[in-house]
């Protein structure tokens, strides 16, 4: 082989080596499938003043705050946890502080959140309530507070367990969300 093939055969190679490695770029780490159980759903009651509806593959359980009515709801399968607390109202000033607080509790993570969006709730039964969906980098990306706007009270935040990325996770919170909208339109309230 000559001299001139062999150096036409080098800058070959060199041109190939050098616009394949011109296109690379790395490529995104894949998410696993996620195998989202069946939406089935049963009644709690329990000897607080209310009951409602959560989904089959979830477990109620006392919260460690030793506070009666105060429950966790884990959402086994995605290791995330609704946090309950239930208060008694005594008056108007008192509803008004539960209201305040849990006003407060979700607009914390305002330095966090990229907006967050306030939705009313009212049903048939007398119930009327918040719903705060926080958009963004937040440690709680849902809350709500429900209330008989007489005698009871009841305050919600959702949390997965472990630090995650909104994106990553979204479609989880999406479907998780609907069980939580189920559990606050079947809250009963027992007089």
């Amino acid at each position: 082989m000559s001299q001139v093939k062999k150096n036409k055969l080098w800058l070959m190679i060199i041109a190939l080596s050098l616009t394949a490695c011109k296109d690379y770029s790395p490529k995104p780490n894949a998410y696993p499938r996620i195998e989202f159980p069946n939406k089935i759903y049963e009644s709690i009651n329990s000897d607080c003043p209310f009951s409602f509806e959560i989904p089959r593959y979830s477990q109620l359980r006392p919260a460690r705050s030793g506070e009666d009515c105060w429950f966790d709801l884990h959402y086994i399968p995605f290791d995330a946890t609704l946090h309950l607390s239930y208060r008694q109202v005594h008056g108007m000033s008192s509803l008004d502080s539960l209201m305040e607080d849990s006003y407060q509790l979700a607009f914390k993570h305002i330095s966090r959140a990229e907006e967050i969006i306030e939705k009313e709730f009212s049903d048939s039964n007398g119930n009327y309530g918040m719903i705060y969906d926080l958009e963004g980098r937040t440690a709680t990306p849902f809350n709500f507070y429900l209330t008989d706007k007489k005698n009871h009270f009841i305050r919600g935040s959702f949390y997965f367990n472990k630090k995650t990325n909104r994106d990553s996770v979204a479609p989880i919170y999406n479907f998780l969300k609907k069980d939580i909208y189920r559990s606050i339109k079947s809250l009963e309230w027992k007089n």
